[in-house]
């Protein structure tokens, strides 16, 4: 077993060469164990322990929003990285259950490991470690019956903004070498067995990720990370994006597949020509349902993952493939919204902006221009 844990933090440990310690990386939106049916076998339920691996700060909100939802989250991670996580993820108990590997007999959640959820959001995971773990050789390490629910979470393929991660630098920014490392793990998550044979496995794709603390409605009080991560970038203006995706872009999008929601050709300059002013075409791409076209909120992706691993996957539960996308409401989806998502999945629609009416939003400046 000292093997087989020294081979894993290798794993996690040898991509992380190239940056630094930590680059980034109960309420009505969790489902609760008897909203599950019996038949839900490959799905989890409340005290199902679930491994995270990462680093980053999807793990950190995912582990959140898991234990929110009556989980029991591990957080794997290297050394360093753990030590670093207590200053941003403000929960001693989190902290104790995290792990630098795979538990030993004797150790906390040996025997109990029934979920897995690959969860870091910059290029660091190799293909490899996705057997290893799923494979691991002492097979009483995972909860009677083996590993319930496996979920990977990845990048779109192809983005439309370009916006740079939170931890992107001039003079490390290597887009080419992070696309390949993200397409290997892609691929090799893809052709294990517990993908295309097994029906327990998901991949869930995310959008550039912004926002996961506290800056928006009560709820993320308990389920964001400290407020200092809105403040970890070398880009101009981040803290304002990364705060406005936590206050107004909490809403999701599930589309079916590697998948972006293209904004309309004509739409920008309808947009422009029926708001003439500024202030008002800012408000209006905030409210309303406003869907984004390559981007997602951490905690929206944190809490997709969560709804998905209480969840089987295929018919009555979740796409074997699908992206998560954010658009703007106020609040997370509840459980009931998670349900249309994962069985109605597509993008949202853009709104017209010739109907839009400020007054419903508090704004006290009428739209301008005709429709034409």
């Amino acid at each position: 077993m000292v093997y087989h844990r020294t081979t894993l933090t290798i794993l996690l440990t040898l991509p992380t060469t190239l940056i630094t310690a930590f680059t980034t990386i109960g309420n009505s939106a969790f489902r609760t164990s008897t909203q599950l049916s019996a038949s839900d076998s490959n799905a989890l339920s409340p005290g199902d322990a679930v491994l995270l691996v990462g680093p980053g700060f999807l793990q950190l909100n995912t582990a959140k929003a898991a234990k929110a939802a009556g989980l029991r989250p591990v957080i794997v991670a290297p050394k360093k990285n753990v030590e670093a996580f207590s200053s941003y993820i403000n929960d001693d108990d989190l902290i104790r259950d995290s792990t630098i590997g795979i538990p030993d007999p004797g150790e906390p959640f040996y025997g109990e490991l029934a979920g897995l959820v690959f969860c870091a959001e910059e290029a660091i995971l190799q293909p490899e470690i996705i057997s290893t773990i799923i494979d691991w050789k002492d097979k009483d390490v995972f909860c009677e019956g083996g590993l319930k629910r496996i979920i990977a979470c990845a990048p779109i393929s192809t983005k439309i903004n370009q916006e740079k991660s939170m931890g992107w630098m001039p003079i490390f920014n290597n887009d080419k070498g992070e696309k390949k490392v993200w397409e290997n793990f892609v691929t090799a998550f893809k052709d294990h067995p517990a993908m295309n044979k097994m029906s327990k496995a998901s991949l869930i794709r995310f959008g550039s990720l912004l926002g996961g603390s506290t800056d928006g409605p009560t709820e993320l009080m308990s389920l964001g990370l400290d407020e200092c991560i809105y403040k970890m970038s070398l880009e101009n203006y981040r803290d304002l994006k990364e705060r406005s995706f936590d206050r107004y872009r909490l809403g999701a999008q599930v589309l079916l597949g590697d998948a972006t929601n293209v904004k309309p050709p004509k739409l920008e300059k309808m947009e422009k020509d029926a708001i003439k002013k500024g202030e008002v075409l800012e408000a209006y791409r905030c409210v309303g349902g406003y869907p984004e076209q390559d981007r997602a909120n951490r905690h929206t992706i944190a809490h997709a993952v969560v709804q998905s691993l209480l969840r089987p996957v295929g018919e009555g539960g979740v796409p074997q493939e699908a992206t998560v996308l954010s658009k703007c409401n106020p609040n997370l989806p509840t459980v009931e919204e998670w349900d249309q998502l994962f069985e109605n999945p597509g993008p949202s629609k853009w709104p017209d902006p010739y109907s839009f009416v400020p007054e419903d939003y508090g704004i006290g400046i009428e739209v301008e221009g005709e429709k034409k």
